[in-house]
């Protein structure tokens, strides 16, 4: 059964039975679950009644690995790390290694380094 906040139900300190044990705990109890009841419905009216108000939906509440992706944008590759069990992402390379322009500074680069 779920809660509804907007309908809480009371509870009345004459509903318990004459011989239930600890009355004054029960009694306390109560009226904290009133006071606390109250306290929600006022919360969740103002909530409602505000301009602003939009309900929240069941994917709100997913954990973020589970919900929908948005935009179409670039998708991101994972791989399973063997050390850990995790999702890592893939690591790209920055340069294409087979391309002429790679090759041509990375030779420029030994040629600095080690020629120099």
């Amino acid at each position: 059964m779920p809660t509804n906040f907007l309908d809480p139900v009371y509870y009345d300190i004459n509903d318990i039975h004459p011989d239930a044990p600890n009355k004054p705990l029960l009694k306390e109890l109560f009226e904290r679950e009133n006071a606390q009841n109250e306290r929600l419905w006022e919360f969740f009216t103002e909530m409602v009644e505000s301009p602003q108000y939009k309900p929240m939906k069941a994917e709100a509440i997913k954990p973020r690995t589970l919900r929908k992706k948005k935009g179409s944008g670039k998708r991101r590759e994972f791989t399973l790390c063997k050390e850990t069990g995790r999702m890592i992402k893939k690591s790209r390379p920055v340069d294409d290694p087979d391309s002429e322009e790679f090759e041509a500074g990375y030779k420029e680069f030994l040629k600095e380094e080690f020629d120099g």
